[in-house]
């Protein structure tokens, strides 16, 4: 298998120098004071990009661990979960939620619009006993923004628990946990926290603990309790009740450093403005964007074909002529758009500009594209 493809896919991406020298030093031991320092440390590094006080859990996995994890935790017996779902993630929510409770409520928009207060205020209306909500916020199978502040204050003015898919938009887009009142938020190592595969992240708030905790969930290695209870009883050497995945936890230290050396404003601004930069760019040679500006995700740009020229197509013409990788379109938009991560390094008008001259160079080739 080629290992030297560019990925511009929306995760994994490509790593910093400094990280890729990172997964290559030798292993230490997951336990012992130097390395529970460590782990503190990153922990409370991990705090300020999620912009909250409470605890974040870094857990072998990948982001569907931590939905696991916190889905199955803060469900009790006499929970309901709604999960507002408008593409394949959503949907991805609703899997796991039935796995645990095969009553739990999906009211699904449609994948060509966000999810607003409106639809929120429909489905609590149609069913009644809902304690929690569910939603993603950057849905990177289609590239759309979900107004996630606007839902969340709705829910948290009524007492209702929030578990939040951020796991493509954590560190590239603008998310205040605290502030905005989510109690679960869920995002994963090796997206625009520019760390490898292997790490879900799962920051929990002070309400969801206290919900967890009155909970008798089951399982036990992704059950948020035990997680809790081994940060307690084992602080001082071992802070977590499994062997820690130490290469990418390490390198995801360094992805995240680069993160907060950046600032979150600035990292946020970045991808914004690159965003658009790469729908202008691709719009003048009639790639037209999926969404509009307003509505479209900042770290995952989707594009649809040209008659002359599908997405499928391209992607493939992309990949053996130029060794870049792109994503196609997922479930309803599938091969109608491609897809490109706009993610941490990725998200540079220089990389970008590179990943647009080679489309220029696929359509000027005068070879078949259909």
């Amino acid at each position: 298998m080629k290992d030297s493809w560019r990925l511009m896919i929306p995760g994994p991406i490509e790593l910093a120098e400094e990280t890729r020298a990172e997964l290559a030093r030798p292993l230490v031991p997951h336990y012992g004071a130097e390395w529970t320092r460590f782990h503190d440390e990153t922990i409370d590094l991990l705090r300020r990009v999620f912009l909250t006080e409470g605890p974040v859990l870094a857990i072998p996995g990948s982001g569907s661990a931590g939905l696991d994890a916190a889905i199955g935790s803060s469900l009790g017996k006499r929970d309901q979960l709604l999960v507002l779902s408008n593409g394949f993630f959503g949907d991805r929510i609703a899997e796991i939620a039935r796995s645990y409770d095969p009553g739990t409520v999906v009211h699904e928009v449609p994948p060509d619009r966000p999810i607003d207060v409106q639809e929120l205020e429909a489905a609590m209306a149609k069913h009644s006993g809902i304690t929690s909500v569910a939603l993603v916020h950057s849905e990177s199978s289609s590239g759309l923004l979900n107004p996630v502040s606007e839902l969340t204050e709705w829910c948290k003015a009524r007492g209702l628990l929030t578990i939040v898919d951020a796991i493509s938009s954590l560190g590239g887009v603008s998310l205040r946990m605290d502030e905005w009142g989510i109690d679960l938020c869920i995002s994963a190592s090796q997206k625009c926290l520019e760390g490898p595969p292997g790490l879900a992240l799962v920051a929990v708030g002070r309400d969801a603990w206290c919900r967890i905790q009155e909970n008798d969930s089951p399982g036990w290695y992704l059950n948020l309790r035990v997680w809790h209870e081994y940060a307690e009883k084992w602080a001082d050497w071992h802070p977590f009740p499994v062997t820690m995945a130490v290469p990418a936890f390490r390198a995801l230290r360094k992805g995240v450093d680069r993160v907060l050396q950046e600032g979150l404003d600035r990292r946020v601004s970045r991808h914004r403005e690159v965003a658009a930069f790469v729908r202008r760019e691709l719009g003048e040679l009639g790639f037209h964007p999926l969404f509009p500006e307003e509505t479209a995700s900042p770290t995952v740009i989707a594009v649809k074909g040209r008659s002359d020229l599908s997405a499928i197509a391209l992607a493939e013409r992309l990949k053996t002529d130029h060794g870049i990788l792109i994503a196609g379109g997922m479930g309803r938009f599938k091969g109608e758009v491609f897809r490109i991560g706009n993610m941490g390094p990725q998200a540079t008008e220089e990389r970008m500009g590179e990943l647009i001259e080679a489309v220029r160079s696929v359509m000027s080739s005068g070879h078949e594209t259909e």
